[in-house]
C-alpha cells in the first residue's frame, strides 16, 4: 500500500495469495524491484527462486535490497527496453490476473460480511470486527487526496490484502528495528507537515501504546488534526498467523507472544485530553469513521484475535478455490 502503485487496474489486491497458484505465480520468469519488499514472505519466496530472474532497480547505488542474494542485476534505473514494451507480456497473462484478482476480492468479501441469513440478505449488525474487516473500511473510506500512516504488524498486512483504490490516497509506513517504533509520533508530524489534506492512522494497539506519549502536544506546540485508528485485540495477533500460533505451542502463547495488557484506552486518552470513540461491532465503523472531526482523536475499535490464525487460513482456502474455479 505504500508504494504508491496501489491503483488503477493493474493493481492485484490479493497478490499475495495468488503468487502460490503455479497458473499465477508459479508462471512468473522475471521480477522488477523497487524498493524494498519486506511485507510478505511469499513475495520473499518469489525472489528466492531459482527459476525467476530477478532485477533490482536502486537509483542511489550502494546497499540495495536482496535478501535472497538471487538478483541477476542491479540497475540504477528502469531499463528502457522495459519502458518501451520492448518485452511485452504473454498473451492472456494480464487478463487471468485480473481474473483471479476479482475472484479472490469477492471470496475476501465473502468471508468479511460473514455468512447468508436465511432469507439470503446478509446481516452485519451486532457482528464483531476482524483486523482484516477494519482494514478493508478505512481503506474504503479514503479518498485520493487522504493521507493514511499504517502501523507495522497486522495492519499493514490486513490493508495489503483488502485495499482496493481506484486512484489511491498517499500512505505512508514507517519499518524500524522493531517495526512499532515512534508511529503515533510519526502520524502527528505528518499532520503537522499536511496540515490542509486528511491524515488518519490505522494501527494495532501494542503500536499505539509503546507512542503513546506521542499524544502529548505542549502548550507552545500546533494543534494537529488527526485520527487514530487503534486496532485494540488486548494484545498482539501478528504472532498468531506465524509459527509461535501452532497449535502445539498454545501453552506459552497467550504471555509470551499474545501480551495482553488490559489497558483502558478511554482513560489513557482522558489522561491526556484526547478525544475518544470506542467501537465495538461492525456497524459503530462507517459512523466513527466518517466524521473525523478537528482536532487529535482515538477510535478504538474492539478487535477478535481469538480466531485470528483459522480466519487467515480460511481467507486462503476460500481464495484458492474461487480462484481455482475462475481460471478453469
Amino acid at each position: 500500500p505504500s508504494s504508491g502503485a496501489r491503483g488503477g487496474t493493474h493493481a492485484i489486491a490479493a497478490y499475495r495469495l495468488l503468487l502460490g497458484d503455479p497458473r499465477l505465480g508459479g508462471a512468473v520468469r522475471r521480477v522488477v524491484v523497487l524498493g524494498r519488499p519486506t511485507l510478505s514472505r511469499p513475495v520473499q519466496r518469489l525472489l528466492a527462486r531459482d527459476d525467476v530472474e530477478v532485477v533490482v532497480v536502486a537509483p542511489h547505488g550502494g546497499a540495495w535490497p536482496d535478501a535472497a542474494r538471487n538478483a541477476a542485476e542491479v540497475l540504477t534505473e528502469v531499463p528502457t527496453r522495459m519502458l518501451r514494451g520492448r518485452l511485452p507480456a504473454p498473451v492472456g497473462w494480464l487478463d487471468a490476473w485480473q481474473t483471479a484478482g476479482k475472484a479472490a476480492d469477492a471470496a475476501l468479501d465473502a468471508v468479511l460480511d460473514g455468512p447468508p441469513e436465511s432469507d439470503g440478505r446478509r446481516s452485519r449488525s451486532g457482528a464483531r470486527v476482524t483486523g482484516p474487516g477494519l482494514a478493508r473500511v478505512v481503506a474504503g473510506v479514503l479518498q485520493p487526496r487522504d493521507v493514511l500512516v499504517v502501523g507495522s504488524s497486522n495492519p499493514v498486512r490486513d490493508l495489503d490484502l483488502v485495499a482496493r483504490w481506484d486512484a489511491p490516497p498517499l500512505v505512508l509506513a514507517n519499518r524500524g528495528l522493531a517495526g512499532i517504533d515512534g508511529v503515533v509520533s510519526t502520524a502527528v508530524g505528518v499532520a503537522l507537515g499536511l496540515p490542509h489534506r486528511p491524515v488518519r492512522a490505522l494501527l494495532g494497539d501494542l503500536t499505539f501504546l509503546h507512542d503513546v506519549g506521542g499524544l502529548l502536544r505542549g502548550p507552545l506546540e500546533h494543534a494537529v488534526d488527526l485520527q487514530l485508528v487503534v486496532a485494540n485485540d488486548d494484545g498482539g495477533s501478528i504472532f498468531s498467523t506465524l509459527e509461535p500460533g501452532e497449535p502445539d505451542r498454545a501453552g506459552v502463547f497467550e504471555r509470551v507472544f499474545g501480551t495482553p495488557h488490559g489497558v483502558d484506552v478511554a482513560a489513557l486518552c482522558a489522561a491526556y485530553g484526547v478525544r475518544h470513540t470506542r467501537v465495538g461491532d461492525v456497524d459503530g465503523l462507517l459512523p466513527a469513521l466518517a466524521t473525523p472531526g478537528p482536532g487529535l482523536s482515538v477510535v478504538e475499535v474492539r478487535v477478535d484475535r481469538t480466531g485470528r490464525r483459522a480466519l487467515g487460513e480460511r481467507l486462503a482456502e476460500d481464495v484458492a478455490r474461487a480462484v481455482d474455479e475462475s481460471l478453469r
